[in-house]
């Protein structure tokens, strides 16, 4: 009798940037090579973050320069989701303070359009990108985070 070795799929570590709920938008994972997922909801191709504002763009990277073009148009929808004390310290004159720490967050954001473009700030970026990944769950598909208040008013 001839024994055979079960067919094995070798582990692979690739980068998971799907946005995970009170997580980070990226993170190495181990994955069986046969069981890839790639792109968000099924779409081809892996899915980067390159913090651009078109349609089915990932939102968790910070992307700065993108986010101060974008403050030059009148249109663009800033939001400022640091806490209430924060925003009191100095915020952009255009800001709206909604913060993604507060239990009504994602409640808060369903009241917005999603077809407006949307720059999101914080004091240094993981709270917009934790905050762009609920938005882009929700339906955004315009939202850029532009990281720290200070980088943005440099």
């Amino acid at each position: 009798m001839v024994l055979q070795r079960p067919l094995l799929i070798p582990l692979v570590h690739e980068k998971n940037c799907f946005p995970t709920p009170g997580g980070p938008g990226c993170q190495l994972q181990p994955v069986r090579a046969a069981n890839r997922r790639y792109g968000p909801r099924g779409q081809g191709g892996p899915r980067s973050l390159s913090g651009g504002a078109g349609p089915g763009a990932p939102t968790a990277a910070v992307n700065t320069p993108k986010a101060k073009e974008l403050l030059a148009q009148p249109t663009t929808v800033v939001l400022d989701v640091r806490t209430p004390a924060e925003f009191l310290t100095g915020h952009l004159s255009q800001a709206r303070n909604i913060n993604v720490s507060s239990d009504d967050f994602a409640q808060e954001v369903a009241k917005l359009d999603t077809a407006q473009t949307y720059v999101l700030y914080c004091r240094s970026g993981k709270r917009s990108s934790k905050a762009a990944d609920i938005m882009y769950q929700q339906g955004f598909h315009r939202v850029v985070n532009g990281g720290g208040y200070a980088d943005l008013t440099k």
